[in-house]
């Protein structure tokens, strides 16, 4: 990894840490004694264009949510799916008559949701937290039973 590439992460880490204080994501808090502490971790993509070349470096903090208990950290779950049937009649229809279809990448997409539950989650290296304190999450983060990854896509009449 070269240096610059080094930079180019810290500063994807560093818009996540900025877009989930601007957010709300979480509290800090002192961590709980009688409550599992849910881990995290940093997972990182590079965006490319259609030529292969890089557009940008993404880093997601993501929630080690299969270690959340059911009806203590979670009651239900959802992820909105797309049936495959759906999406190729979709992509017919498109042939069809001639529309244009873009796809988005839309930015913390789950990260709105509140949560109902009292989720704790140690902070992924990077957040500048005390010691003794994790993070009390207020709304859903990637890889928690609320939350999930998206991808939209939409036509263009």
């Amino acid at each position: 990894m070269s240096h610059l590439d080094t930079i180019d992460w810290d500063a994807a880490c560093e818009d996540k840490m900025c877009s989930f204080d601007s957010i709300g994501i979480y509290e800090v808090v002192p961590r709980p004694k009688d409550r599992k502490v849910v881990g995290s971790k940093w997972v990182f993509r590079i965006k490319q264009g259609p030529d292969g070349t890089v557009q940008k470096y993404k880093a997601h903090v993501i929630a080690q949510g299969f270690t959340q208990v059911e009806g203590l950290d979670y009651d239900q779950t959802f992820a909105p799916v797309t049936k495959f049937l759906s999406f190729h009649t979709i992509i017919a229809l498109a042939a069809k008559h001639d529309w244009d279809i873009h796809q988005m990448d839309i930015k913390a997409t789950y990260l709105n949701g509140k949560l109902k539950e009292e989720i704790f989650m140690e902070a992924p290296l990077g957040f500048d937290i005390p010691k003794g304190m994790v993070l009390r999450l207020i709304k859903t983060v990637y890889g928690t039973k609320q939350g999930g990854w998206v991808c939209v896509t939409l036509l263009e009449v």
